[in-house]
């Protein structure tokens, strides 16, 4: 590490430390950045996936209501367009529905449920209207068109067999004309004569058949004109002859064409059925069914025990027996109308349960994705504070690491400098070969500086010991004098051969420097950096400095 450490320089070392923690607040940057875009991302879904979820809910729920208005407005109006409505605001539900199963997989599962309920419910109204139809949506059409004919064909002939307005008037002639024979009065003939023509009257107004008013008509002439002579015998003389006469045998003849068209209460009882009919249709009772089955088989009843005739009898029997097999018909339609309409209710009252709950399921997957994302965001949060607080750490680390290996190195220079200029240094500082730091070339710089000063020294000292001994060898008086003189000299000549082999490996490693960036800058040509340059100027240097230490030991 240490190594690599050296192959910078301060600058680049600054810089890089710069670099480092640069990135490390880059990515401080980034990590928020990216907490920010997810927190976004995350609400912009969840606004995305609620709003669709509770609008296209809100729109089904508005449709289904239409849709159930318009079904209420056919089952009350049985008007053919609003079961058309109907249909159009199912198909626009679908689609909702369709939209609501592409938001997610809730409301995929939900609007599944709700595809099928929607065909039920579909399904169900289509078989009402149905029904509807085949009773009839209005009183002409259906099965009620078909009775009412019916009953109305009855009503028509029961207005020709109904006679009892002209028996009444009859039945006040005979009586007046009893009163004239008993009273003689002529109040009773101006009586008798006013009953006919209201007689007369009736008959024209009545529905009786053309042939039957015209023979009651011949048959009221006869009585007229023969009861005028009658009236005036019987005013003048008082003979009535028993009240018998033309007049009366034309009165019997009338009496018994009324009875041949009688028929008691059959207009009032077919007026009965008709309310029975209407109560039904309007309130629903079973027990309105029950009267008018009651009463068509009393009218059954009257007209088999009338003097109608047989073929009369046949026709009206056989109309009041289809009107009331249309009727019964029709009940029980009705009630198989009623059955369907509870499961039309039934399929639309499961309906708005589901939408209600995916309106629920929407708030409450909001609620959820909510505190999901807050506790996202906080985690995120303290995971960027943690970095932050990891980069400044490191930041810190990085700082106090690169001056710790500066100003260590400084510190070693600054005491050897000062060990320089008060004593004579013999501890070096630590350095890297090929190190590109400047600190390091500083340090070698003064290593070489302690060096050549030791050399110089070591060479004067040694030049200096050898001329003192070789001094004392000559002034030597005795042999132990010389003895020790010559060895003095010994000592000094291998110090000084010791101090040059020193020298020489200085030299050598000065040039193995030079002829290595020789071999470099051969290998490519032209690639010259500054730190070859500033290499071989210090191994150039080293070599004069060492060779004028040689000189001045020579000198």
């Amino acid at each position: 590490m240490e190594k690599v450490w050296s192959k910078f320089r301060i600058g680049e070392k600054i810089g890089l430390g710069f670099a480092v923690v640069g990135l490390l607040f880059i990515g401080v940057v980034w990590h928020y950045h990216q907490t920010l875009q997810s927190v976004l991302a995350d609400h912009r879904q969840l606004q995305t996936v609620f709003e669709v979820r509770k609008s296209l809910a809100l729109e089904i729920e508005i449709e289904m209501a239409a849709a159930r208005d318009a079904e209420k407005d056919f089952l009350i109006l049985r008007h053919e367009h609003f079961a058309d409505d109907v249909d159009q605001h199912l198909q626009v539900l679908r689609t909702k529905v369709t939209a609501l199963a592409a938001v997610d997989q809730q409301s995929r599962q939900t609007a599944e449920q709700l595809q099928r309920l929607l065909t039920t419910y579909q399904e169900s109204f289509r078989a009402v209207t149905e029904a509807w139809r085949s009773i009839g949506l209005d009183e002409n059409s259906g099965i009620q068109g078909a009775f009412r004919q019916k009953v109305h064909r009855l009503q028509e002939l029961s207005a020709q067999y109904y006679v009892d307005p002209l028996y009444t008037v009859l039945l006040q002639i005979r009586r007046s004309e009893k009163d004239l024979a008993l009273r003689r009065d002529p109040a009773y003939r101006e009586r008798v004569r006013t009953l006919i023509q209201e007689f007369r009257q009736f008959v024209h107004a009545s529905e009786l058949r053309a042939a039957v008013k015209q023979k009651l008509l011949s048959e009221l002439a006869v009585y007229a004109r023969t009861f005028e002579p009658y009236a005036e015998n019987a005013l003048k003389t008082g003979n009535v002859g028993g009240g018998m006469g033309a007049f009366r045998d034309a009165a019997h003849r009338i009496e018994a064409i009324l009875r041949a068209h009688h028929v008691p209460n059959l207009e009032t009882n077919v007026y009965k059925l008709r309310r029975q009919e209407k109560d039904f249709l309007l309130r629903g009772d079973e027990a309105y069914v029950t009267k008018l089955v009651d009463i068509a088989r009393t009218l059954r009843s009257q007209i088999a025990a009338s003097p109608l005739s047989e073929t009369d009898k046949a026709l009206l029997a056989g109309l009041l027996l289809d009107y009331q097999q249309g009727f019964l018909q029709l009940v029980a339609q009705h009630a198989s109308i009623v059955t369907l309409t509870r499961e039309v209710d039934a399929a639309a009252r499961q309906i708005a349960p589901l939408i209600t709950a995916n309106v629920n399921q929407a708030n409450q997957m909001m609620a959820a994705r909510v505190e999901a994302i807050t506790e996202s965001s906080q985690a995120s949060v303290r995971l960027g504070m943690l970095s932050m607080y990891g980069a400044l750490a490191l930041a810190l680390v990085f700082v106090i690491t690169l001056t710790r290996r500066i100003v260590r190195k400084v510190r070693q220079m600054a005491g050897l400098l000062d060990d320089l200029a008060y004593g004579a240094p013999t501890a070096r500082v630590p350095t890297l070969p090929g190190g590109r730091d400047e600190i390091n070339a500083m340090a070698e710089s003064l290593n070489a500086l302690l060096e050549h000063r030791a050399n110089f020294l070591d060479c004067w000292k040694t030049s200096i010991n050898e001329m003192i001994a070789q001094r004392d060898l000559d002034r030597a008086n005795s042999e132990a004098a010389r003895d020790e003189a010559i060895t003095a000299l010994r000592a000094a000549s291998t110090a000084k051969v010791q101090q040059l082999n020193t020298i020489r490996e200085s030299l050598l490693h000065h040039a193995e420097q030079i002829v290595e960036i020789h071999q470099r800058l051969r290998s490519a040509p032209g690639d010259v950096n500054t730190d070859d340059v500033q290499a071989l100027e210090h191994a150039a240097q080293g070599m004069v400095t060492l060779l004028e230490v040689l000189a001045v030991d020579h000198t």
